[in-house]
């Protein structure tokens, strides 16, 4: 303050030595001239110079104030910062116009701003609930001061434990119409001095309950832990006669069951509750009645300190529940009975609904009355409640006239069980129109009248389908039936043919023959016998086809080589005038495939196509596409008829106007290995125009080498 003053009157001296010379020079020139135009022009000089020396003067003291004020107000800080921590004091201010609160810090007065929410979370929630009361009493003016004891969060806590405040809220700021604009509070940590206060209350509490109380069980023993004092109550409940000769018994504290265990220097306090045998006590209590095997004593054990910490005695309060945990025993049981009973029957409603469920039942309640069809899949509620007009809309429409008549029998309130299964318009899950069966019963009143009709609906969807298949099924069965028979006849046809031709034969060298013939007979012989093998051999393999034991190895091959051979060996007996193609438009095609079941279909079709064709060509060829090997074989052969060709994969079955050569299981060997490869064939035949058969066998590609041009 004192540069200020100092710096002020030199500013001061300046301006007067500024305007000295132009005072005297104003008394020596004439007045008139004093105020010329040049004269003027210096006085504004003058002025505006004074002026800019004022405006920094004052500057600089604005400058120096505010730092001062400054550094007072952060020593006061300090020293304020200092005496809260001491105190264990903290201050929050609540903005009543804003509702937001501002907590300072314990160390250097740091603010953070919270809303209501955010600032609820520091405190338990009722505690913050009586504290917005105190604000909003204060805040209508109807208190100027409020204070409260609040418990904290012990999450928000640095120890993890709830701390107790005491809070005081009162008004720090005020506007213009004298309304409470800022609140201070300031909470102070009494966590210590309630802890203290909790355990001196506890503490008196329990000695006053020890030494003044008559309907609690006192004993009191040393710090040998032998009993020295116990009240009448006790003797009572322990039914001791004599009391001083119970103590003189040196009666110890270990003699009881429930604290024969515990060591009572290193523990405070002990509640109990236990049941104790009278057999199990060391030393007799008293008489025992008659009967009486133990009792139930609630017991509560406090240790007595000096002010070294060392164990002067030990104060039991102690009481006998025997009855009350007898009667609550008995409440339980009967608590656990009706639990029971409760739980039996809502169990067996459950075991009624699971079975409804299970079963796809539903209740029907009719009423004649009101006309409604009540169907409820819980016995505690209704599901549905349909009119006549709605039951018969879903009923299918050719059975609508036999629901009309089983409604109006119930209308009518007829005797009799009523029961039907009708088909629906609604559908299951995979689009099967449902079938519901009926059965309702008639209920009677008091005066044998019928009030309504109960029963269940089914579903017997399920089953009217499986009786529909069965039925299905049956005829299947039936036709495989025939058509095994038909196998069986035509395959000991089959075999009695080749059979027969060996017989007859081999019989004609035992009767009159030429030298000459025999070479005929034993070619006879011979081809009618592998005719009969190759047929036996089919036989058994299509056997094995049928009991699915062929099996398939498929492994990695190149077909564009392994098809040219197989198609060729086919061929082998092909007539001359019969020219062969094979087309392979790969010069390599590695693919994973059956190889050995896969050359025997193409074998036998090539045979098949050999066999058939004696002029012409006969053409093969194959390509890969998507997954899929596709193979066609065609022929030049005169073809099949319609009649024969719906045939052709039938076991034994041929048209009688068409020659057939081989054994006549060939092409359903073929069929069934095909599919079994999980492949499809076809057969296109046209008479006078040849046969082409289509092959597709899906398989999985390695690597291919296409052929730039098929020639």
């Amino acid at each position: 303050m004192m540069r200020i003053y100092i710096r002020r009157q030199r500013i001061l001296t300046l301006c007067a030595a500024t305007m000295l010379p132009l005072l005297l020079h104003a008394q020596i020139e004439d007045v008139r001239a004093a105020f010329d135009s040049q004269h003027l022009v210096a006085y504004l000089v003058a002025a505006f110079l004074v002026s800019i020396f004022m405006m920094l003067f004052y500057n600089r003291v604005y400058y120096f104030r505010e730092k001062e004020v400054s550094a007072n107000t952060e020593r006061l800080n300090a020293q304020l910062a200092m005496i809260l921590e001491s105190s264990k004091t903290q201050t929050w201010t609540f903005d009543v116009n804003r509702k937001l609160f501002t907590r300072f810090s314990e160390h250097g007065l740091k603010e953070t701003t919270y809303i209501p929410f955010d600032f609820s979370q520091f405190y338990d929630r009722e505690d913050f609930n009586a504290l917005r009361k105190i604000i909003l009493d204060i805040s209508n003016w109807e208190s100027r001061f409020g204070s409260l004891t609040m418990k904290s969060s012990a999450d928000k806590e640095a120890d993890g434990k709830p701390h107790i405040y005491n809070v005081t809220v009162s008004i720090l700021r005020y506007d213009q119409r004298n309304k409470p604009t800022v609140l201070l509070g300031t909470q102070q940590d009494i966590t210590e001095d309630q802890q203290k206060a909790e355990n001196t209350r506890e503490l008196a509490l329990m000695y006053h309950t020890v030494f003044n109380t008559s309907l609690i069980d006192m004993i009191y023993f040393d710090a040998n832990g032998v009993l020295q004092e116990i009240n009448d109550k006790a003797c009572e409940s322990l039914m001791v006669k004599d009391k001083q000769a119970l103590i003189d018994s040196k009666f110890k504290l270990t003699d009881l069951p429930a604290l024969k265990d515990f060591d009572f220097n290193t523990l405070d306090k002990i509640f109990c509750s236990a049941y104790t045998k009278v057999e199990d006590i060391k030393r007799p209590l008293g008489e025992i009645e008659e009967g009486q095997k133990g009792f139930y004593y609630e017991e509560n054990v406090t240790t007595i300190h000096d002010h070294e910490g060392k164990l002067s005695g030990v104060v039991m309060a102690c009481k006998n529940i025997t009855e009350m945990v007898l009667s609550q025993h008995r409440q339980r049981a009967a608590a656990r009975q009706l639990q029971d009973t409760t739980k039996a029957i809502e169990a067996y409603i459950q075991n009624i609904n699971y079975s409804l469920k299970v079963s796809d039942v539903r209740l029907i309640n009719y009423n004649p009355t009101t006309h409604v069809l009540e169907v409820s899949s819980d016995l505690k509620r209704v599901q549905y409640c349909l009119t006549q007009v709605r039951a018969l809309s879903i009923i299918k429409h050719e059975m609508r006239r036999k629901a009309r008549g089983l409604l109006t029998r119930m209308d009518n309130r007829k005797p009799g069980v009523i029961s039907a299964t009708l088909e629906t318009l609604m559908r299951d899950s995979l689009g099967r129109q449902i079938f519901l069966n009926f059965n309702l019963m008639p209920i009677t009143g008091k005066e044998g009248e019928v009030t309504h009709y109960f029963g269940m609906c089914r579903n017997e969807t399920e089953m009217t389908y499986t009786e529909m298949q069965l039925q299905e099924e049956s005829a299947k069965a039936q036709e495989t039936e025939q058509l095994k028979n038909s196998f069986l006849l035509n395959m000991s046809y089959e075999l009695r043919t080749p059979l027969n031709a060996v017989i007859g034969f081999a019989g004609l060298y035992n009767g009159e023959h030429s030298e000459e013939d025999e070479p005929v007979f034993a070619e006879e012989i011979k081809k009618n016998t592998s005719t009969l093998l190759q047929l036996i051999n089919d036989i058994l393999f299509l056997s094995r086809l049928d009991a699915h034991m062929i099996e398939h190895n498929y492994q990695l091959g190149d077909f564009a080589l392994l098809f040219e051979a197989w198609c060729y060996m086919g061929w082998a007996n092909v007539s001359p005038n019969v020219k062969t193609i094979v087309e392979s438009p790969y010069n390599q095609l590695m693919v994973n495939i059956d190889q050995q079941n896969l050359e025997m279909v193409i074998q036998k079709i090539c045979t098949i196509t050999a066999l058939h064709t004696t002029e012409g060509t006969i053409r093969a060829k194959y390509e890969y596409r998507h997954g899929e090997l596709t193979i066609t074989i065609e022929d030049t052969s005169p073809g099949l008829p319609a009649e024969a060709l719906s045939k052709i994969f039938e076991r034994f079955a041929h048209d009688e106007n068409v020659e057939r050569q081989g054994t006549g299981l060939d092409m359903p060997i073929v069929k069934e290995l095909i599919e079994q490869m999980n492949g499809t064939i076809e057969l296109q035949s046209e008479v006078g125009k040849g046969n082409s058969f289509f092959i597709s066998i899906p398989c999985e590609m390695a690597s291919f080498d296409k052929k730039a041009e098929i020639i």
